[in-house]
């Protein structure tokens, strides 16, 4: 997986899942919520919109 550098959503192969990540700065990244692949469209849909939901509030 690359580097973490802005909060979002980034694929980590290795581990075979979506990961949301918020950054804080340079120092504090921290790894908020994760959905393995194979999930349903439907199930992603509803994850990244709590991602985004819990981003902006």
């Amino acid at each position: 997986m690359g580097t973490i550098r802005k909060s979002g959503i980034y694929e980590n192969i290795s581990k075979k899942r979506w990961e949301y990540w918020l950054v804080k700065n340079q120092d504090i990244k921290i790894m908020v919520s994760w959905l393995q692949w194979g999930s349903s469209e439907e199930e992603y849909k509803k994850w990244e919109e709590a991602c985004l939901v819990s981003r902006a509030g």
